[in-house]
């Protein structure tokens, strides 16, 4: 059973990756540098971890304090974390040339985290038996938006690191704001929906998909544009 749960956990994470092997196909990283990246990822999990568990669980009571909590304990925290690897990562890595590889590491570094954090959600659906669909709905949502947060800071990385040297510290930033904005608002409209009425939760959910679906389209975008950009 549990090597099923695991395999459930990790499934998504595989696809994603070779997703993004195959579009790095003209100059691919070593492997060992990705599977460095991934284990980078399980490392950002486990600082945010370490950093939020003093603070507890904050109560979600209205959507205000469900974007609060997706936010503070979500967005700004993990995604910071996730940074704060890629910069460890890439800084003596000499095979750091082009700026999609700054998408490569940075959705790697997301799959990791993404997989340390499935398998402990799938986990706390083992004693009910709800893990199966745990690992359903996290392989259709949870997984890829990890996927798609690193996409877009390692954009904004690349182009800080290959990009206008004058507009180095604005990436930067942006390499952490554009994705703690969308994780956060990501975690904030389904942290809020179990305080809304039916109906409105109902209207939100569509939202939801709709945004969800915007991210994607994003991300492969962005994906395209470096790919398409020799540094």
């Amino acid at each position: 059973m549990i090597w099923s749960l695991v395999a459930a956990a990790l499934a998504p994470v595989i696809l994603l990756f070779i997703y993004i092997l195959i579009k790095d196909m003209r100059q691919p990283e070593p492997l060992v540098w990705l599977l460095k990246a991934l284990c980078y990822g399980v490392i950002s999990a486990l600082l945010v971890i370490i950093v939020m568990s003093p603070f507890g669980e904050m109560e979600v009571t209205s959507w205000v304090t469900g974007f609060l909590k997706a936010f503070v304990q979500a967005g700004i925290p993990e995604e910071s974390a996730k940074l704060l690897m890629l910069w460890l990562l890439l800084r003596k890595n000499p095979y750091y040339d082009e700026r999609l590889d700054g998408i490569v590491y940075a959705s790697c570094i997301g799959l990791g985290f993404a997989g340390f954090e499935n398998i402990g959600y799938l986990m706390q659906g083992l004693e009910d038996g709800s893990w199966i669909s745990i690992g359903v709905s996290r392989a259709l949502f949870a997984v890829p938006g990890h996927f798609f947060f690193g996409v877009v800071m390692g954009f904004f990385y690349g182009l800080a690191t290959f990009g206008d040297p004058a507009k180095r510290k604005r990436n930067m930033f942006l390499a952490w704001f554009m994705p703690m904005m969308a994780h956060g608002l990501y975690d904030g409209v389904l942290m809020s929906m179990g305080a809304m009425p039916e109906y409105v939760a109902g209207i939100t959910m569509i939202v939801f998909l709709w945004g969800f679906n915007k991210l994607r389209k994003y991300s492969v975008k962005l994906i395209s544009k470096h790919q398409n950009e020799i540094v």
